[in-house]
């Protein structure tokens, strides 16, 4: 059986925070309800074209998934179970905003499988709570966590965000030591960006916040790197850090190339070679499950090009890294060649490491990542272009 990994979207929300850019509206119990019938409606529509699969990870996003009735929840969930095939060993996340922990739903997600929740902190200072324009509060994010522990989760992570307005070394390593002191076993740690069309971005350009210089942005993602690995935590990818065996299981199936289904609006598919995602509005998405009508909004396939710079960005995103084979194996190029071009132009070592089979970015090169996996192709199409020419010999 092939592996296959759910993505589910709940895209209602108590306040949208003013720097999210994920698809998402102001939560409403009728249109909640109403939603939830579209959405078992489309797992239902597309379970028979994967019986040959089995769903080794499921993970519920949004939003704010916890505002979602525990009727409704269960409904979801044993339509998942009616449709496919589901790996005995499931893992099983749910996210959730710390300032909405009902025991009860909780209890809920437990008995239904559910065992990894992700709390979004973000901060541990309310100053910067506020900027960010979250609803919860630091006694909230505490609150859930020792609620999660009572009740027994398996795994339980927080998110955190630097890069906010206003934030220091100091008010950074304080939340990052508040997180450490909840005993979570997953950490993500995500840079502040300023999406276009966000109340945060609006912010920026009307002059009412700063947005810090890039280079306290990666000191504190240095000093995120160092106090983590002195705690145990493995950084096995650019923004996440696990104690050993707590990775993301359904994140890495992102990371690997793996199949995976996206349910809700605006949510993603992709099945090795295409990629496909649904309309950006609830109002559209129920009017066309109703009408028994495709939720996808558009797709397209994946060239060898394409597929090409994918396993580039995502194989270096990992603590993995690329094998010098994988490399070949996708661009037909000796890669040998590549890191001499890297050494010629004095891409520094700092960035990069190769022990002659393996290539990694370091925790500086992760910072930059774009950057670097930029420069790498530039090199790879310019020793293409030599090889036309007749300059240089060709890996076939």
């Amino acid at each position: 059986m092939k592996p296959l990994s759910l993505y589910i979207h709940f895209p209602f929300c108590i306040k949208k925070c003013r720097y999210c850019d994920f698809y998402s509206i102001s939560a409403e119990p009728l249109k909640i309800a109403e939603y939830s019938a579209a959405l078992k409606q489309e797992i239902k529509s597309t379970g028979n074209q994967f019986k040959d699969s089995t769903v080794t990870s499921i993970y519920i996003g949004g939003g704010s998934p916890n505002l979602m009735p525990r009727e409704e929840f269960t409904d979801l969930i044993n339509t998942v179970r009616d449709e496919f095939n589901v790996s005995e060993t499931l893992e099983f996340t749910v996210e959730m905003n710390p300032a909405n922990h009902n025991i009860e739903f909780l209890k809920t997600l437990s008995i239904s499988g559910v065992n990894r929740i992700n709390v979004g902190a973000q901060s541990f200072v309310e100053e910067e709570l506020n900027i960010l324009g979250r609803v919860h509060s630091i006694k909230d994010t505490i609150a859930t966590v020792g609620t999660l522990d009572k009740i027994g989760y398996e795994h339980n992570g927080l998110d955190l965000i630097y890069g906010i307005p206003g934030q220091t070394m100091e008010s950074w390593c304080y939340s990052l030591e508040s997180a450490l002191k909840l005993n979570v076993d997953h950490l993500s740690l995500y840079n502040l960006s300023y999406e276009e069309g966000t109340e945060l971005s609006h912010m920026l350009k009307q002059g009412k916040i700063q947005a810090l210089d890039v280079e306290i942005e990666k000191q504190f993602y240095l000093k995120a790197c160092r106090i983590l690995a002195e705690r145990g935590f493995h950084h096995y990818e650019i923004s996440n850090w696990a104690k050993p065996g707590c990775e993301s299981r359904h994140n890495r199936a992102y990371w690997e190339g793996g199949v995976y289904l996206g349910y809700g609006p605006s949510a993603h598919s992709f099945d090795g070679h295409s990629r496909w995602w649904n309309v950006r509005s609830v109002e559209k998405y129920i009017e066309r499950i109703n009408n028994r009508i495709s939720a996808i909004e558009n797709s397209e396939n994946l060239t060898e090009q394409d597929r090409e710079i994918e396993q580039l960005f995502l194989r270096l995103r990992t603590s993995n890294g690329l094998s010098r084979s994988q490399f070949e194996n996708i661009f037909h190029l000796d890669f040998k060649r590549i890191v001499r071009k890297l050494e010629e132009m004095k891409i520094s070592e700092e960035y990069w490491i190769f022990d002659g089979n393996t290539f990694k970015l370091t925790p500086a090169g992760w910072f930059v990542s774009d950057s670097i996996i930029y420069t790498i192709l530039s090199y790879a199409e310019e020793i293409r272009n030599d090889y036309k020419k007749g300059r240089i010999g060709f890996k076939s």
